[in-house]
């Protein structure tokens, strides 16, 4: 394990972990509010139990979030997918969320979110197909650099999606209908 200060944030690196999200449950007692990364993910999970596949070279992280506002709740899931979604187009990439937690690139997969409740904090799952190789037991999926035909930085990548987090973490409770109505236009 390594920890890197980024965008003000202690993030915690690790090669392989059996699941970002359990890894950061155990931090929580420990850490506030840690972010959790690895560069492969053995026992990655979605919605439902589902299995996420996360190999080498995307971007699988979980970020704790602490005294969340019940009534934000209710829609995070829609606040973490604009700042997944803002930070893909700020290096190209024009995306839309599917609700309940999917991510798409013309009809393809590129990125999945998983929020959990966890005592007083959420944390969230966040996986990003970034420089990864897509498989068979994929699916529908895309990564970034299909998309782009380059590699992207994967640290300059996390520190603009975890400043774009904090972004919209902190207009929350400010200006949720303005929130809400920027986010339609992304929605499919």
């Amino acid at each position: 394990m390594e920890i890197h200060k980024i965008a003000g944030k202690n993030v915690y690196f690790f090669e392989s972990v059996r699941s970002t999200m359990n890894t950061a449950k155990k931090l929580c007692g420990k850490v506030k509010e840690p972010v959790i990364v690895s560069y492969v993910q053995r026992c990655g999970r979605g919605r439902q139990g589902s299995r996420w596949i996360s190999n080498q070279g995307g971007l699988w992280l979980s970020v704790v979030w602490n005294n969340v506002p019940k009534i934000i709740l209710n829609y995070l899931f829609i606040l973490v997918a604009k700042a997944t979604v803002d930070t893909l187009e700020s290096i190209g990439i024009k995306a839309k969320i599917k609700i309940p937690n999917d991510i798409l690139v013309e009809n393809h997969k590129i990125a999945g979110i998983l929020i959990e409740n966890s005592g007083n904090r959420v944390i969230i799952g966040i996986g990003i197909n970034i420089n990864n190789t897509i498989t068979k037991e994929m699916g529908d999926a895309i990564s970034c650099k299909q998309v782009l035909g380059k590699e992207i930085n994967i640290e300059l990548f996390l520190s603009s999606l975890l400043i774009n987090l904090d972004c919209v973490r902190q207009q929350c409770g400010k200006n949720n209908d303005k929130i809400l109505r920027d986010i339609k236009r992304f929605l499919i």
